[in-house]
């Protein structure tokens, strides 16, 4: 449970990091989901790394 709670916690954290990033360029961000799928999918890697670790 901790992966995926950690995970969604990176996943939010991208989100808002690209969402200020659009008000300071004042655009649209368009990420296409064959870039997005794996980033998500890194995302939870590197929360199972970490839980990994902690144990």
């Amino acid at each position: 449970m901790e992966t995926f709670e950690r995970g969604c916690l990176y996943i939010v954290i991208g989100i808002a990091v690209l969402l200020f990033l659009a008000l300071i360029t004042q655009s649209h961000i368009n990420i296409p989901f064959f870039i997005a799928i794996p980033l998500v999918i890194l995302a939870f890697y590197m929360a199972k790394k970490k839980t990994d670790e902690k144990e």
